[in-house]
């Protein structure tokens, strides 16, 4: 339900999202693409991925108008056709010989940045809300700076490694290092993971366009360093609390004639009991808090997105999702897919900062003027 409120002598109007898909009609698309898709050796995969991508688009609604999906099937056929030449090229070679193998496989990593930048393109210039579309600058020096600087870091652990190996090996009666190294390069990962996300999020949102209208992100590095380090403390409390409870319950089944076999037969009741649902929590968490910071951050020409998604919902719609395409044995997935939409739309709106429709509208003559953009052929769907 829209709300309204004044900021900076500006009326502010919450407009939510609306989902209105069914779990019926979406199954019946779903079933057909499976079926076609297995008949055709998974051809038909890109004619199945853009009638789903258009169902979803055409029911998500924003101020009473639904979002278009135009991407053309045969493009993203070419761009996974380019993908799997690209996949037995490295195959072959890396059967041919370890060397070149290391050689195709470095010669990917170099190109997956441009992959990812490709994808985007091509994702939002065929995503279209009242009849304006989104862009995606191609900036390629901006995501290779990105990738390079975990490639320096990793390249450096690497040499300091190699280093510190080989002046082990040269001393007498030295005790083993690979422990050693495994604990530092996850500390590597761990300090990294928040600073890689950043930029990556950063890079995407703010490259991103509608019509002649850029976006904006305000999140920090330290908001995703926060989040992350909760997280940390969370699993470090969890397993403190684990110990504690191990140490007060396993002797109340120890007795003399009693076996550590006796007491391990509870393990899986501990595990299904304890263990997974914490850890379907944690997932839950992680999923629902990286959402929210993305979507409370965004800002386009003062229209701001908000998310609230909640961890305990999120976690119920996992568990059961799971539990339903399990007992199915997968049938229940587009029901899965349509409730989990639904929810995500339920709780994500905009606060649009005058008139959605002028803003709009502004879009679409800035559009016109540009035209249509030059290179389709390499704007090229392969999966980011």
């Amino acid at each position: 339900m829209e709300s309204t409120n004044t900021e900076n002598g500006t009326n502010i109007i919450n407009k939510p999202f609306e989902f209105t898909g069914k779990s019926g009609e979406f199954f019946a698309i779903w079933i057909v693409n499976v079926a076609l898709t297995i008949l055709t050796l998974g051809i038909y995969s890109a004619w199945a991925k853009v009638r789903t991508n258009q169902y979803f688009y055409g029911n998500t609604l924003l101020d009473s108008t639904s979002f278009r999906y135009t991407a053309n099937p045969k493009q993203i056929l070419k761009g996974r056709i380019i993908a799997f030449i690209l996949f037995v090229i490295y195959f072959a070679v890396s059967n041919v010989s370890p060397i070149l193998g290391a050689g195709a496989f470095f010669v990917l990593m170099l190109l997956v940045p441009a992959f990812l930048v490709l994808s985007m393109a091509f994702r939002l210039k065929n995503s279209v809300y009242r009849n304006v579309r989104f862009n995606f600058d191609k900036n390629f020096s901006g995501v290779y700076k990105i990738f390079a600087i975990p490639v320096v870091v990793m390249s450096a652990y690497i040499f300091v490694i190699s280093q510190f190996q080989e002046s082990v090996e040269n001393s007498a009666g030295a005790e083993p290092t690979f422990p050693i190294f495994v604990f530092v390069l996850l500390g590597l990962i761990m300090l990294m993971a928040p600073w890689w996300e950043y930029m990556i999020t950063n890079f995407k949102v703010k490259h991103a366009k509608y019509g002649d209208a850029g976006f904006s992100f305000s999140a920090s590095t330290k908001n995703y360093y926060w989040l992350y380090l909760k997280m940390v403390l969370i699993l470090i409390a969890f397993s403190a609390l684990l110990g504690f409870g191990a140490a007060f319950i396993i002797p109340l089944f120890k007795s003399e004639s009693a076996e550590p076999s006796a007491i391990m037969q509870y393990m899986p009741i501990l595990m299904f009991v304890v263990i997974v649902p914490f850890y379907l929590w944690i997932f839950a968490y992680m999923a629902t808090k990286r959402t929210n910071l993305l979507y409370n951050n965004i800002d386009i020409a003062g229209h701001k997105t908000k998310s609230e998604l909640k961890t305990g919902y999120m976690m119920y719609l996992y568990l059961t999702n799971t539990l339903g395409m399990l007992l199915t044995l997968g049938l229940l997935m587009p029901w899965a897919k349509i409730r989990t939409a639904r929810y995500r739309a339920s709780v994500t709106s905009v606060d649009v900062a005058g008139d959605l429709s002028q803003f709009t509208a502004v879009q679409a003559d800035h559009q016109s003027a540009l035209g249509e953009e030059m290179g389709e052929m390499f704007d090229l769907d392969l999966g980011f």
